[in-house]
């Protein structure tokens, strides 16, 4: 069992595409996959509502007030928890990164995001202070243009990776109108097209997340 947060101080960076993406992915590989919807806009739960991933259940209006009750819940009945953080710094974002054993944090490859995301990288910090325990995390690039990366973006990433404490993941999340897609559909890229680009995408970032916990239990171990 893994619970596992997903985190900017910023919103807009794709976090709740991939909870449900990386949720749903788990969820079609058999694992019981569990989504706590803690974002003002609650489009994780209304996708809950609508789709039709089996072994995926979402947990709708998590709050400050019932996050531990929650984790509680989902920890008892799924393999796979997982986060939808809302952005800003909160006790909140405090209680869950005390919780985690992973923080997976999307950027799109801009100044702006990128400052969000090292925000985090300290909120993540002070969670691991008050825990006294590691809480692994890492960066992924998210929106990145297939086939195409302009000097901005390019620069970006390039002068992050070089400098960046905080790991960065392999795989990066790509722009693709199918992901914006599933919130019509209630349907997830590997259902409707299980061999292309988009469905590979997530396979890719599903397979490296769940590698990174598994190294955590074997460190642990």
């Amino acid at each position: 069992m893994a619970v596992i947060s997903i985190a900017s101080d910023k919103g807009g960076v794709s976090k709740t595409t991939i909870a449900l993406l990386v949720g749903a992915d788990a969820a079609l590989d058999g694992y019981r996959a569990c989504i706590l919807d803690s974002d003002i806009n609650q489009q994780a739960a209304a996708f809950g509502a609508k789709g039709k991933v089996p072994g995926l259940t979402v947990i709708p209006d998590v709050n400050e007030s019932n996050i531990l009750a929650s984790l509680r819940q989902a920890e008892a009945e799924a393999e796979i928890v997982i986060v939808d953080l809302p952005g800003g710094a909160s006790a909140l974002a405090l209680k869950a990164f005390h919780r985690s054993h992973f923080v997976l944090i999307p950027a799109q490859p801009s100044m702006p995001d990128v400052k969000a995301a090292m925000k985090t990288v300290a909120q993540i910090d002070d969670a691991q202070e008050l825990a006294r325990e590691p809480i692994d995390r890492a960066l992924i690039w998210t929106r990145i243009m297939p086939g195409y990366e302009s000097v901005p973006v390019r620069q970006v990433r390039g002068a992050v990776e070089e400098s960046a404490d905080v790991p960065i993941f392999r795989t990066a999340l790509m722009e693709r109108a199918a992901f914006r897609d599933i919130h019509i559909s209630g349907l997830v890229p590997r259902q409707k097209d299980p061999n292309g680009g988009p469905a590979k995408n997530i396979a890719a970032l599903t397979a490296e997340l769940l590698e990174s916990v598994a190294k955590l239990k074997v460190r642990a171990a």
